[in-house]
């Protein structure tokens, strides 16, 4: 312990989740992170102090502690500054709450003057424009990101309330994803960029024979220059462009990447260490990045108002180098995550939805701090997930909080334009909400067998770098089949799988398994092909094995036959048998896929065929088939006896995403236990169910099992040995049940 503070937080197991422990105590940690705006700021603290708050999270400005190559400690502040200063924040909320605790949050964005005096530094684009981004290649810019971030965390170790601090957390540059690739720019043809594209491809071609080989007879170590956008050529080249690719057609992408993966690695591993080394007692250290359930996030044109989705974009996670994370979720001086909830559906009716890869975070026993950034602006003026009214506010805040308690995590409030909250009427909602926070301590927490998808994080290396197809296949299949078929479902890395305290589910969905090898094929054998499971597989699965495409290989993985067409494609698929237990219940209308062309295409060529493929004229193709292996999944194992190794069936679908009747009838026909059989969003750990809808009526939540039902919001008793849960809705709302 140090010397000359008293005060230790660290992360433990409690109750089934990983949690916050202050002085040997565990804490939920109620936590209000108000805008630093001067006015503002002081205007909105107030509001929270009946609640009694158990953490406020104040801002330190980077722009307080940077100024060209000077790190400013003491900080410089000026009469003037719109931004209140980290002390008098923390005066602030002292005074409020004396007994609070203080996460201290800082980003650290290059200020001008740094800009100005390192013009070589900054990433240069395809066209030649120099942006206003560092190089991620800048080992001058990511020296200052680490020098300015240990200065902050020594400077408030330095200060008077430094007893009260229980944690530092660091938003990284552009909260971790790189700022070009977000507005569309994959490759950075900046002279530092060059060189170390250069020193890496020397590395990686020792032989020079090799790399002329890979680019070309007239290649030298000292010419090969950063390659160009495929993606930005005239458009009769981007439609034949095929999504997956060989590494004859995709290398210089390929290698391209893996350096951005090298780089991400080596800055956030030196950021942490950094970190780390400017406190000598135990504090949390969390951090915005790796947000590894949105791949295919077209940023830009989601948040600029003015920017339009683009038919080929970069893949925003991969083109920052966020592959393979798994590597970096437990170094030192990382605890856990603490990023935004997403903004693409978090209003009413929509879902909620970590931007960080949480279930991968919690299951290795780190922290998940999720920013609930739930604007309240009037419609229209530019704000994301806006409640229009106040019981739209309570709808979508205790979803949120429903999500975080069921997947071993929390959230906070976030006012980042100053007054979201400031209304009595909200403050009646978050002081119930802060309450029933601070009881969450106590409940415990499993997951329930539902839906797992796994994720390779590192799967655009067999494509062609585009974000499109991960968007569908991944974001949107999250907000809408999936998080309202009535069965949980989790968001996990490949790399999970192998981990002892991976849980249990029943169903497996692999959207982007392109690459099959030995090890991945032993691993999915000894976790999920067994005990019953189904597996779905997405349009791509088994392609590639990291140097050519195949029907071959992507038999090798799923264990059906294909046929092949060379071609991008839309793709929909209209159900055409309704007799098998996964379609029984799904409506005849049912159409699943979408418009986006991708490909090649692969057909199933044998199975039990539930839908017809609609993608090109002549290809009267099954688009949807399943096919048992053993003796297939939970449904077809003879009653009274237990499905063994061997045991499971494989779903594979030419389109994406499936719709939420198809998911709920792949769980029933997994042995999953479905909560609702409509349409709803429904929540699900051991201890908690929810249900959030925009529909009132009588509503029905089935159990597991018996239990005595609290109600969450009401702190009532609401029955007692019952399994399920009959209540009317009055929509917008959210229920949410604890169970005992």
């Amino acid at each position: 312990m140090s010397t000359t503070n008293p005060t230790e937080a660290e992360i433990r197991m409690h109750n089934g989740r990983p949690t916050v422990f202050v002085n040997g105590l565990p804490r939920a940690l109620a936590g209000f992170n108000p805008t630093s705006r001067r006015g503002a700021f002081e205007a909105s603290m107030p509001w929270f102090k009946p609640h009694k708050m158990d953490v406020y999270i104040p801002q330190a400005w980077i722009w307080h502690f940077w100024s060209g190559d000077d790190i400013l400690v003491p900080p410089r502040y000026s009469a003037d500054d719109s931004q209140v200063p980290v002390d008098e924040q923390v005066r602030v909320m002292l005074a409020q709450d004396p007994e609070a605790w203080i996460m201290v949050r800082f980003t650290p964005h290059p200020p001008d003057s740094w800009r100005k005096i390192h013009n070589k530094e900054l990433f240069v684009t395809d066209d030649g424009e120099t942006t206003r981004w560092a190089s991620l290649a800048s080992d001058a810019f990511w020296d200052m990101v680490n020098r300015v971030s240990a200065a902050i965390v020594r400077y408030c170790e330095s200060r008077p309330w430094a007893d009260r601090v229980i944690g530092y957390t660091n938003f990284t540059v552009n909260e971790g994803t790189h700022g070009p690739v977000t507005e569309g720019w994959m490759f950075d043809h900046g002279e530092v960029m060059r060189a170390r594209w250069r020193a890496f491809l020397r590395a990686k071609y020792p032989d020079e024979r090799k790399l002329r080989a890979a680019y070309g007879a007239n290649a030298t170590y000292d010419n090969v220059d950063v390659p160009r956008d495929r993606l930005r050529e005239p458009v009769p080249q981007v439609t034949d462009n095929l999504y997956w690719q060989d590494e004859a057609m995709n290398r210089p992408l390929r290698d391209y990447l893996e350096l951005q993966r090298e780089i991400w690695h080596q800055r956030f591993t030196e950021l942490s260490a950094s970190m780390a080394s400017a406190v000598d007692r135990k504090v949390i250290m969390l951090y915005d990045c790796h947000k590894q359930t949105q791949p295919g996030w077209n940023l830009a044109a989601f948040f600029g108002p003015d920017a339009s989705w683009s038919p080929a974009y970069p893949e925003v996670l991969a083109g920052s180098g966020h592959m393979d994370v798994h590597a970096l979720l437990d170094i030192p001086g990382c605890d856990g995550l603490m990023t935004p909830l997403d903004y693409q559906a978090r209003g009413i009716a929509g879902v909620t939805e970590a931007e960080g890869i949480s279930d991968s975070v919690v299951l290795r026993g780190q922290y998940y701090y999720g920013e609930m950034d739930q604007r309240t602006a009037p419609v229209g003026e530019g704000e994301f997930g806006t409640p229009r009214t106040d019981a739209e506010f309570a709808a979508i805040t205790w979803r949120n909080l429903a999500t975080a308690w069921t997947r071993g995590w929390n959230v906070y409030w976030f006012d980042i334009g100053g007054g979201y909250y400031d209304t009595l009427e909200r403050h009646e909602i978050i002081g119930r909400q802060a309450t029933a926070i601070k009881a969450s301590v106590d409940w415990p927490h499993e997951t329930v067998p539902g839906i797992a998808v796994i994720l390779d994080d590192a799967s655009v290396l067999d494509t062609n770098g585009a974000g499109n197809y991960l968007n569908d296949a991944v974001m949107w299949q999250l907000r809408l089949g999936l998080g309202r078929c009535g069965v949980p479902y989790r968001v996990y890395l490949l790399q999970d799988l192998a981990l002892d305290q991976f849980p249990d589910h029943r169903v497996y969905y692999f959207p982007n398994l392109f690459r099959v090898d030995d090890a991945r094929l032993a691993l999915l054998q000894d976790k999920v092909f067994g005990d019953g499971h189904v597996v779905v597989w997405g349009p791509g699965s088994g392609i590639c094995d990291g140097t050519r495409l195949g029907t071959d290989l992507a038999r090798r993985l799923t264990g059906f036959r294909f046929r092949m067409v060379p071609v991008n494609s839309p793709r929909r698929i209209a159900l055409t048998n309704f007799s098998h237990p996964i379609t029984r219940d799904v409506p005849p209308d049912t159409i699943l896929g979408s418009q986006l062309a991708y490909g090649p295409l692969l057909f199933p060529q044998d199975g039990v065929d539930l839908g017809m493929a609609w993608t090109k004229w002549q290809c009267n193709e099954v688009g949807l088939a399943v096919k048992t292996f053993g003796r297939g999944a939970a449904m077809d194992v003879p009653a009274g006896e237990t499905p063994q190794s061997g045991d499971y069936a494989g779903l594979f679908s030419v389109a994406v995403p499936l719709p939420a009747s198809l998911w709920r009838g792949l769980a029933h026909y997994a042995g999953a236990h479905v909560y609702c059989d409509e349409n709803e969003v429904v929540l699900a750990d051991s201890s908690i169910v929810a249900l959030h809808s925009m529909k009132p009526g009588i509503k029905h939540l089935h159990l597991p099992e018996k239990h005595t039902v609290y109600d969450v919001i009401e702190d009532v008793e609401l029955a007692r040995d019952t399994d399920v849960i009959t209540f009317t809705l009055d929509a917008p709302g959210t229920r949410v049940f604890r169970l005992a």
